[in-house]
């Protein structure tokens, strides 16, 4: 028989190889929550330790020692030193198995509720769970007593701490966002797949010390025990590997994870009776239970946060079944090992029910869902990280668009670099605003200059010829402007001559005017005739060559087969640069320019060339016939149908039924629409684009009242979503 100081040895050695596991355990979980939780998964490490720990030597060694079938009698709180190396392997083995509850109720528990679920496993649950498979002497517990065979804690470890853990998430209840209405699972990232690794390995080291401490106290052969376990986790790592190359957006990287800790697990049972092979066949095994078992969870709508309930619970329940596969126990071993299983996931769930439905009448199990978005962290522990303080600073001036807020982080993090180079651009911004404001105030200087410059050149007479001269070459070239017009206007098929007389009613008095006013100047010698004549010139120049472009349009318009569409745009960005374009010409003219648009339309896109020109047509027109003090009033929405209705209301004149058909036909024969120097093709060219769009156009005027023009554009031709660039 070994002295004493030698079993102390293996058992405090195996004690600190436990210890293993609760380092692996903070490793994964802070690996595989978001960053915003982080800090509250190394808090939970620590408080459930110090609690379990305690728990365990006040009471847990007592229940676990041999007494009766159901529960040992002591010692409690020992200070017996002959006791002292079995009682730390025992605090070992509970503070190892409480980590399973951790993950599962991740990101949402709060930590007072998390330390009731821990008090309940470590006092009552877990003890009772040890005696019943492992108590010996002369009244052996009652699972130990029927031929219950579990070596290293598949079933009292796993499946016990699996089905408290379980329970604990049901009660608390999923995270926001984890499941919607149709049960589709929403996917939350891993903070950091290599930490999370790390903390496997460290997890199926610290096992081994469980292994070993069991399998020393049962006298039997330490090194294939461990081989089996080794094989096993390997088993599972290739398994959820090859699943992962055949079906990779179902099977993951975080499923290898989880299958090789499922290896690990299932062959925890029976890892004294496996040979090599088996214990390979039912790692592979353990981690298919697993990666199926959490795809149970996902279906009853249970957030395992972590996907580790799943792992502990079904891989150890099917290595606790597995068990019969060595052969070497009874036939009614499956059933033995059925009513184990049975057993403590009834116990452990019960008592976990219990315990937490109590704690919620007196204190929140879980934060508030405000809290929880923004990061227990800050809600649990008033902490932060780099990305939370980022993500809220930048919240804040989103808040605040017009101020340029600089952003405050540890400078020498990655964050705080990111937030150095935004600072950077805040500068580079603001000098850049500063020298437009320096351009502009430089301009206004050059503009006043001019301006004087101007006056100086109009008292002066030697500039009379050169400026004559300029506007006859302007005159000339929009008379070849305009002959070159004809001939485009007489190859369009079916409306030459509509157009021929559009061009004789629209242009004949101008130019008429244009050669009254050369004949005028070339007459007079004096120069301030000379120069209205010329700005005259101008002026009516200008608005021939305004008339001319709205000619072309139109009859480009007239000559489509099928509208362009190729230039789709965002709607909501059209209607903001109506906006900007049209505000200022009538705020010039003492206006009011009101612009609506419902929510659905910054989904919708369309023609930018097409829409630009009906919107600004519509808008251009309100706002030159409203008079100062009136309202325009433009609104954008979805119809019921799907297509774009937009209206534009104006406060100004109104006009007749007559004056409108004549607008909207100004190709019929004998058509004078309305005066000469007030006749547009603004509205005649949006009703030929609403129409080749499976539009209509409708408006409705009253005299003195004001004027309602509404366009509608067909649904097949605006869609809820920009075409993806070719």
């Amino acid at each position: 028989m070994a002295p004493p100081q030698v079993n102390d040895i293996w058992q405090v050695a195996a004690a600190l190889c436990v210890f293993l596991v609760l380092a692996g355990h903070v490793t994964l979980e802070s690996g595989l929550v978001r960053a915003k939780h982080s800090v509250n998964a190394a808090a939970k490490a620590l408080v459930q330790t110090g609690i379990t720990a305690i728990a365990i030597w006040l009471v847990g060694q007592g229940l676990m020692a041999s007494g009766g079938p159901l529960s040992g009698r002591g010692p409690f709180a020992s200070g017996d030193g002959a006791l002292a190396a079995p009682l730390l392997f025992d605090i070992a083995l509970a503070c190892a198995a409480v980590t399973i509850l951790s993950g599962p109720t991740a990101e949402r528990a709060t930590l007072k509720g998390h330390a009731v679920a821990v008090l309940a496993f470590s006092l009552a649950i877990f003890p009772l769970a040890v005696h019943w498979a492992w108590a010996g002497g002369p009244t052996p517990g009652w699972l130990a007593a029927i031929g219950y065979v579990d070596l290293a804690g598949a079933g009292v470890v796993h499946v016990t701490a699996g089905a408290a853990a379980i329970t604990a998430a049901a009660l608390i209840g999923p995270r926001i966002g984890r499941f919607n209405g149709n049960r589709k699972v929403a996917i939350v990232q891993s903070q950091s797949f290599p930490f999370a690794a790390l903390g496997v390995l460290l997890l199926w080291l610290g096992w081994f010390g469980i292994a070993i401490g069991r399998t020393a106290a049962a006298g039997l052969p330490l090194a294939p025990v461990v081989l089996n376990l080794v094989l096993a986790g390997a088993a599972g790592t290739t398994a959820a590997f090859l699943a992962n190359q055949i079906r990779p957006r179902t099977v993951t990287v975080i499923h290898m994870i989880q299958g090789t800790l499922a290896g690990v697990v299932a062959a925890s049972a029976g890892a004294h009776l496996f040979g090599p092979w088996l214990a390979l066949a039912v790692g592979a095994a353990g981690a298919a239970a697993a990666i199926g078992g959490g795809r149970l969870l996902e279906r009853m709508e249970i957030d395992d946060a972590l996907g580790m309930a799943s792992v502990h619970l079904f891989a150890g329940a099917f290595g606790v079944l597995a068990t019969v596969a060595a052969g070497t126990i009874a036939p009614a071993g499956l059933v033995i090992q059925g009513v184990g299983l049975i057993a403590l996931v009834s116990w452990a769930a019960t008592i976990m029910a219990a315990a937490l439905v109590l704690a919620r009448m007196v204190m929140p199990i879980r934060v508030a869902p405000e809290q929880e978005r923004a990061g227990l962290n800050v809600s649990e522990h008033r902490m932060t990280t780099d990305v939370a303080l980022l993500v809220s600073q930048m919240g804040t001036v989103n808040s605040h668009s017009g101020m340029f807020a600089y952003l405050e982080a540890d400078a020498d993090g990655e964050l705080g670099q990111i937030a150095q180079e935004y600072n950077r651009a805040i500068d580079i911004f603001r000098a850049q605003i500063r020298g437009v404001k320096d351009q502009l105030a430089q301009t206004e200087a050059a503009v006043d200059a001019a301006g004087r410059e101007a006056s100086r050149l109009a008292q002066d007479l030697a500039q009379r010829d050169e400026r004559l001269e300029e506007a006859t070459r302007e005159v000339g070239q929009l008379t070849d402007q305009l002959a070159r017009s004809l001939v485009t206007v007489q190859s369009l098929h079916g409306m030459r001559d509509g157009i021929v007389r559009l061009i004789g009613r629209s242009f004949r008095q101008p130019i008429e005017r244009l050669h009254i006013m050369a004949r005028r100047a070339g007459t007079t010698r004096h120069p301030a005739d000379i120069d209205a004549l010329v700005d005259a010139a101008r002026e009516e120049s200008a608005q021939l060559a305004r008339r001319l472009a709205e000619v072309i349009d139109y009859a480009r318009a007239s000559t489509f087969e099928a509208p362009p569409t190729r230039d789709h745009a965002s709607l909501e960005k059209l209607i903001g640069e109506i906006n900007m374009i049209y505000r200022p010409r009538a705020e010039n003219r003492g206006v009011k320019l009101r612009v609506v648009w419902t929510p659905d339309i910054s989904s919708m896109a369309g023609s930018a060339a097409v829409l630009r020109k009906v919107m600004g047509e519509l808008v251009s027109r309100a706002v030159d016939v409203t008079p100062a003090g009136g309202l325009v009033s433009f609104s954008a929405r979805r119809g019921a149908a799907g297509d774009l209705v937009i209206d534009v209301v104006d406060s100004g004149g109104g006009v007749s039924p007559g004056q409108i058909a004549m607008a909207l036909d100004p190709l019929a024969e004998g058509t004078t629409g309305m005066a000469e120097n007030e006749a547009g093709l603004g509205l005649a060219l949006v009703k030929k684009l609403v129409d080749m769009h499976g539009g209509a156009l409708t408006i409705r005027s009253r005299p003195g009242v004001g004027t309602q023009v509404r366009a509608t554009i067909h649904a097949d031709h605006v869609s809820l979503t920009l075409p993806a660039a070719v």
